[in-house]
């Protein structure tokens, strides 16, 4: 069974899944305000489309960019996902970070798509204060609560833990939180999605602690593997048995230097992610893969010039036929791994 928002449904109900989404976020914490030509203020300039093209060379530029909460304006977004054949979104956007599960039942029950939300923390940098003082089966106590009863004072059950949140300095804070989504794991069945900072391999120190507390590798699912498309780290997590995630389709963006940093840099491109998926695919890895968009920045909506959630089926889908994947591989990706990646047991 897989728990929605809405209640629990079998899993063979989910069919095609987007499997880390943000139907509603915030992320202003991140945003590092720097001078930029043709924009007073980046910290107060609103996304339209005379901004694209900075955006497009710094999604963090703008302030603005880092924000989306009007609930018609992403009902309207993630219908276009229903429209297109898309039946399940995840959406694993944790508190400190804009996590609304009301919104969320909302948009569930006004789309007709199953919404499964997330608990956790994400990175360290918005655990709420608390957490600093709580051992980690207290932290864990919190996640079963939310899976068991229902989150932030409501009856709204999670039922995903995560995505919870790594960045380039793995920290105590971030490893006390992790082991906390183990031990709820094992104690409620669900599996764990583990943010991990693009730009590097930590993810496979994420995936030991979890395995070491003894989360199975099929319930652990390690993000942003392709920003990069580094082979040999997302290698070494296949051979640990893990879900890898290719998440980032749509971003496209060459940051220019003077916004580049520790932890921030380059993206490939689709058609390289594509053909990284194709290659995968021939070396025996298929079972292991999930496909989704992290729809995250304002610049990714349909609404502000981007490609949307539904991005994958109007546009990934084709280009993959193109490099030879065929339709039998691609069902399973949107369908069958996310189904059993996310069945509870």
């Amino acid at each position: 069974m897989i728990q929605t928002v809405l209640g629990k449904i079998n899993k063979e109900d989910m069919g095609i899944t987007l499997p880390h989404e943000h139907i509603f976020i915030e992320l202003t914490a991140f945003f590092e305000e720097r001078p930029l030509a043709d924009c007073k203020s980046p910290a107060t300039a609103p996304v339209t489309m005379d901004k694209l093209g900075i955006l497009s060379r710094d999604p963090y530029a703008l302030r603005d960019n880092l924000r989306y909460d009007d609930f018609e304006t992403q009902l309207k977004e993630i219908s276009r996902f229903k429209v297109r054949g898309g039946q399940t979104v995840v959406d694993v956007t944790m508190p400190g970070i804009g996590r609304n599960p009301q919104l969320l039942k909302r948009v569930a029950e006004e789309s007709g798509l199953h919404v499964v939300a997330g608990t956790g923390f994400y990175v360290s940098s918005t655990h709420p204060e608390e957490i600093a003082g709580m051992t980690t089966e207290e932290i864990a106590a919190i996640f079963v609560r939310e899976i068991e009863e229902g989150m932030d004072g409501t009856d709204i059950k999670a039922g995903i833990i995560g995505e919870i949140g790594i960045s380039e300095i793995f920290g105590d804070p971030e490893r006390r939180v992790l082991e906390a989504a183990g031990i709820a794991s094992i104690k409620t069945g669900k599996s764990v999605m583990v943010h991990i900072n693009p730009w590097t391999e930590n993810g496979l120190e994420a995936a030991e602690i979890l395995l070491r507390t003894g989360v199975k590798p099929e319930k652990i699912a390690v993000c942003h593997i392709d920003v990069e498309n580094r082979e040999d780290y997302i290698l070494k997590l296949l051979n640990m048995g893990v879900y890898i995630e290719f998440d980032n389709f749509g971003k496209e963006y060459y940051v220019e230097r003077d916004a580049r940093r520790e932890g921030y840099g380059l993206f490939v491109q689709d058609t390289d992610r594509v053909r990284l998926v194709k290659k995968l695919i021939d070396m025996g890895f298929k079972k292991q893969i999930l496909l989704s968009c992290d729809v995250c920045l304002k610049n990714l909506l349909r609404t502000y010039g981007g490609w949307g959630y539904d991005h994958i089926l109007t546009n990934i889908v084709p280009m993959m036929e193109d490099e030879g994947i065929t339709k039998e591989d691609i069902r399973d990706m949107l369908i069958i791994n996310p189904a059993e990646y996310l069945e509870e047991r």
